[in-house]
């Protein structure tokens, strides 16, 4: 590839556990999976195993629709005065904006001039500007995903096979709101972001509940945090980085998978984007996305005012998880906090039938955790109706779940060593049906 500098050789996929064990290797980026990208000096010879991105994979397939503005991402230890002696070398123009992202530039020129940059050594890769980049607006960026290797670059637009594994099913996760910041009411701040999890539930089969550990497994937390906050990434002060999150374990580990981080430091009230907009944009970073490139998507890498997902967020979040009913307009699907239904109608005969009875998480009847409790979840239905989910333990502790048709107990304890837990849903007639689970805590 063509290169301003004969020194280093940029965009090269190694092997995770190869690059690791290989001395004076810096990684640049994360690559799916379980790879990164590596520069290397002049003279050094990778591995067999090791190949250099092509040019094809530096370009976004919306190259093809056309179009004279485009975001250039390069590589990150790209000298920016390097980086924009390349855009000038493949005869487009620079356009100055003072809010792009480090290691963005904005190029004008034709499809054919955009593609060519692809064959720059330095350039990363190549996607649409969207109209308020090109119309010089103010706009804030998303600071990127991260991995335990380091943050995604824009050609990454999933990260693993999600919180469900290989294939599209669906899946239940737990939200925490560890720590809220006093720039928005606690209630406007809960509001929003369920409102959020909500419109990410409405276009797949992903369930939400609000739980008590903010280091429990499948665990979504949100933090407000000013600078070093602990997980290696401190934030920038206020007018820079948002917020950033962690993608779903793996790749990133537990109990830091998921977990979304918002900037202590923003004003956070009456602005532009609002908080509603940043924590859409986070939770499909939880959920596993990376960044789109179409203007106007939630996912892409610039925050805007937003509403609701666009098709193009849906068909992403539907490669993933098993895609959900569309739901008529105005109708919230059942993904937070569960709600207790209104008293069952007795039946006018008798009864017999009993309620059927579902466990939805933890996903197994033999569930291994380190957790001290863990929240059993699931749903029951009858044909007239559930009157009560309970639960005990086999030393004589229970409870009375929340929710009927959608049901959720408390943190229930665990001893060390194998737990044994009995769910019981029984409707207004008297049937009863059971579930036991068991729960190891190692």
């Amino acid at each position: 590839m063509r290169s301003r500098t004969a020194t280093r050789r940029h965009g090269i996929v190694a092997r995770g556990e190869e690059w690791s064990a290989t001395g004076g290797i810096r990684p640049l980026r994360y690559v799916p999976d379980d790879g990164v990208l590596v520069a290397l000096e002049s003279g050094e010879t990778p591995p067999p195993s090791w190949r250099e991105m092509t040019a094809g994979e530096k370009l976004s397939p919306l190259l093809d629709e056309g179009g004279k503005a485009w975001v250039v991402e390069f590589h990150p230890d790209v000298d920016p005065g390097e980086a924009r002696a390349v855009i000038l070398d493949a005869g487009m123009q620079l356009a100055e904006h003072p809010d792009l992202l480090r290691g963005h530039l904005l190029a004008l020129g034709t499809t054919e001039l955009a593609a060519r940059l692809a064959s720059w050594d330095e350039v990363a890769y190549v996607f649409p500007a969207s109209e308020e980049l090109v119309a010089g607006k103010l706009v804030t960026a998303c600071g990127g995903p991260l991995t335990q290797y380091g943050p995604v670059g824009q050609y990454v637009s999933q990260i693993g096979d999600g919180w469900d594994g290989p294939g599209n099913h669906p899946v239940t996760l737990a939200y925490v709101l560890e720590r809220l910041t006093p720039k928005l009411p606690a209630e406007t701040l809960k509001t929003a972001f369920e409102r959020a999890l909500a419109e990410w539930s409405r276009a797949a089969q992903i369930q939400f509940y609000s739980g008590t550990n903010p280091r429990a497994p499948r665990t979504l937390n949100v933090l407000f945090a000013a600078g070093e906050h602990g997980d290696g990434y401190p934030f920038d002060g206020p007018g820079g980085v948002l917020a950033h999150t962690f993608y779903p374990a793996p790749p990133n580990p537990e109990p830091l998978a998921g977990d979304l981080h918002f900037d202590e430091d923003e004003q956070w009230q009456g602005v532009v984007p609002d908080f509603y907009s940043v924590a859409l944009h986070e939770l499909g970073h939880a959920l596993g996305l990376g960044h789109s490139d179409r203007p106007g998507s939630v996912m892409y890498p610039y925050y805007r005012k937003l509403e609701k997902l666009t098709a193009e967020d849906v068909a992403a979040l539907q490669r993933i998880y098993a895609p959900r009913r569309q739901e008529p307009e105005g109708t919230t699907p059942a993904s937070a906090t569960p709600v207790t239904p209104a008293s069952p109608v007795p039946p006018s005969g008798k009864d017999a039938a009993p309620p059927v009875l579902t466990i939805l998480s933890p996903p197994s009847t033999n569930f291994f955790t380190t957790a001290s409790t863990i929240i059993l979840r699931g749903v029951a239905r009858d044909n007239v109706g559930v009157a009560e989910v309970s639960w005990s333990t086999a030393d004589g502790t229970q409870g009375v779940a929340v929710g009927t048709d959608q049901w959720v107990t408390p943190p229930i304890p665990l001893m060390v060593g194998a737990n044994s837990i009995t769910i019981r849903a029984r409707d207004a007639a008297g049937n009863k049906v059971w579930k036991t689970l068991t729960i190891t805590r190692r």
